[in-house]
């Protein structure tokens, strides 16, 4: 297992999920994007193992100067390749205050998901449907378990709502849902047009206003709770105070 103890230490970040259409790639490029305004780009790598290449696509040609890997995680090569990426990582590893953003693909491959269980942080993005929110708790439940079996706090995960109702206030359904589990909830992305938008391959949302908020909010939750830190705090203490949905920028 990697040592996260050091504040300016490499940190590895997966957007994962069981459940296709959540979203993984879209909090991916932006994630990255919202991180090159306060990191140097040169300390960010982007590591794409969807075979659909959207992050590489979008990535490369809205900010070329982030470092993109594409590794694409396929049963034909499924055991070469999550072990290129495990060796991208672990390269990585050494490099201090640099962050490591892989973007999975849908389905339940065990070795990639026992890759995810030695990450610092799991940001899993999932709507406030059924449909999206059951999948999402197995997949928890998976995580939960190999933090138990190695008795550690990593990977922090991290419940990302997405698509969300322009309004909404409601959070009751997926807080009770995830009551039980060890997650923090972040700030939510709503169903905006300009991020319809951006889905179907435009990505200058930084014109639209409540669009940038929410990107911008998100970015500056990951800045300070995961490459600072902070979620370090929150669990060595025992208390998990940001389970609380949304979150509220302080």
């Amino acid at each position: 297992m990697s040592d996260f103890s050091n504040k300016d230490s490499a940190k590895s970040i997966f957007i994962a999920n069981v459940k296709g259409g959540v979203g993984k790639s879209t909090l991916t490029i932006m994630l990255a994007r919202a991180l090159a305004t306060n990191l140097p780009p040169q300390n960010i790598t982007v590591i794409d193992t969807d075979l659909q290449r959207t992050t590489t696509e979008f990535l490369s040609a809205s900010n070329p100067e982030i470092n993109i890997e594409f590794v694409p995680i396929t049963p034909a090569f499924e055991n070469t390749n999550i072990a290129l990426l495990q060796q991208f990582i672990k390269q990585n590893s050494f490099k201090n205050s640099h962050i490591v953003i892989i973007d999975t693909p849908a389905g339940s491959s065990q070795r990639l998901w026992n890759l995810v269980g030695e990450s610092y942080c799991v940001l899993i993005p999932t709507s406030l449907s059924n449909a999206d929110l059951a999948p999402t708790e197995s997949f928890i439940k998976s995580m939960d378990k190999v933090k138990a079996r190695y008795n550690q706090i990593y990977p922090h995960l991290v419940v990302c709502p997405n698509k969300i109702p322009f309004g909404q206030k409601d959070y009751s359904t997926m807080a009770k849902r995830l009551a039980n589990h060890d997650v923090v909830i972040g700030p939510a992305i709503r169903d905006l047009a300009s991020v319809r938008h951006f889905y179907n391959g435009n990505y200058k949302t930084d014109t639209n206003v409540n669009a940038s908020e929410d990107f911008g909010r998100f970015g500056d939750f990951v800045n300070k709770f995961v490459v600072k830190g902070e979620l370090d705090k929150i669990y060595h203490s025992g208390k998990n105070n940001l389970n609380v949905v949304p979150f509220q920028k302080k």
